[in-house]
């Protein structure tokens, strides 16, 4: 594998005259040229562009106008948290991607309900085979533009993990039943990971999430875009900037050790100044933080009192029940009208929590975890 490269470009905000500058700056027309381009933004659920849950919809719109600049064709898709084409649309408008495609004359790809194809997974230790929507796998070329989140099963949702939606609706819901293992979901990720790595990867860092993301963290503003047709190499990068090592993620470290994806020996080009004083301080979710100073044994033994697990704000709640369609544990029943948790049944995964749209499902800490905190 020859040695994956890694661009970083400082953008102070979402105006599209930079983004465009750059994104021309890092394609050349011979990657779009009389291609078909699917934009795979992340859409995790119906949240607006300002909550910094979803890719802003300015670096989805610049990279579409240069993949046609280009002499591409493209279209937007991408299949949130739940189920069904009305889900989608919804999450695409309040997202801003469907004014985005409107606005353009391109498609917005709905993955959801849509024919899918069973697709082999060679060396697949979770997954042997798995089916994805034929209206995705159309495309020749695939550029990836999650945004820059943390996570509390995940530590981190980069490039890599935003290719988990490819995956049709609730059978997203199957990883987190099939791998209630942070480690062993990493492996359900990298088995997904393997037959569908994108072409290229723009990650949105100009205004990230840290903390309790990836949906209740705390809005952080890096002021950066990266770019790498390496996804793994790129998630790397940012996760070292973010003071972390690649080796304590656990995605990163499967897609590494299966060499889908190199961690180090990365050819990183910034384009501005080497000052990064923007990342210090980054907050990853707590238990990955203490992982830094503290001996794994002893984490595991007072873990249980590190724990964490969903509470429902009532006032917010609209007694949706969507945080139940989407359990893959059948943690969450309605006795009443409030959704009720059974922690016994409960893997922390927190598809609930990204699920709800009114984000009325937040992490509770127990004591020892709120003081670290």
């Amino acid at each position: 594998m020859d040695t994956p490269r890694v661009d970083i470009y400082r953008a102070e905000s979402y105006e599209s005259g930079r983004i465009k500058e750059i994104l021309r700056n890092y394609f050349s027309r011979e990657d779009f040229y009389a291609k078909k381009v699917l934009l795979k933004p992340n859409m995790l659920q119906a949240h607006r562009p300002d909550e910094n849950v979803t890719t802003h919809p300015s670096l989805v719109k610049a990279a579409a106008e240069v993949v046609m600049e280009y002499g591409g064709t493209c279209a937007i898709g991408d299949s949130p948290s739940g189920w069904g084409i009305k889900n989608a649309r919804e999450a695409a408008e309040k997202s801003g991607m469907l004014e985005v495609a409107g606005c353009l004359g391109i498609k917005f790809e709905v993955f959801d309900g849509r024919p899918t194809r069973p697709v082999k997974i060679e060396g697949g230790t979770v997954y042997r085979e798995i089916n994805l929507p034929e209206n995705y796998l159309k495309y020749e070329t695939v550029v990836n533009i999650p945004k820059l989140k943390t996570h509390g099963l995940t530590v981190f949702t980069l490039g890599v993990k935003n290719m988990m939606g490819v995956v049709p609706g609730l059978a997203k819901s199957v990883f987190h039943k099939k791998a209630t293992h942070p480690e062993k979901f990493a492996c359900a990720i990298a088995d997904l990971y393997s037959v569908v790595r994108p072409d290229y990867t723009v990650l949105d860092a100009i205004e990230a999430m840290e903390g309790d993301g990836p949906v209740n963290g705390r809005t952080k503003k890096l002021n950066r875009i990266f770019c790498s047709s390496e996804t793994n190499a790129l998630d790397a990068a940012v996760e070292k900037m973010c003071g972390v090592d690649p080796l304590s993620v656990p995605i990163t470290r499967e897609v590494y050790e299966r060499g889908l994806g190199k961690i180090n020996n990365i050819d990183i080009i910034k384009h501005y100044e080497e000052h990064d004083e923007e990342f210090e301080g980054f907050r990853t979710p707590l238990i990955p933080r203490l992982g830094r100073f503290i001996p794994r044994f002893v984490l595991e033994v007072f873990s249980p009192l590190l724990d964490r697990y969903p509470q429902v704000n009532r006032q917010r709640c609209v007694y949706c029940r969507k945080c139940a369609e989407v359990c893959p544990a059948d943690a969450v029943s309605f006795p009443a009208r409030l959704p009720v948790f059974d922690l016994k049944k409960c893997v922390r995964c927190f598809c609930c929590g990204e699920r709800c749209p009114e984000s009325a499902i937040t992490e509770k800490k127990k004591l020892l975890a709120s003081v670290f905190d």
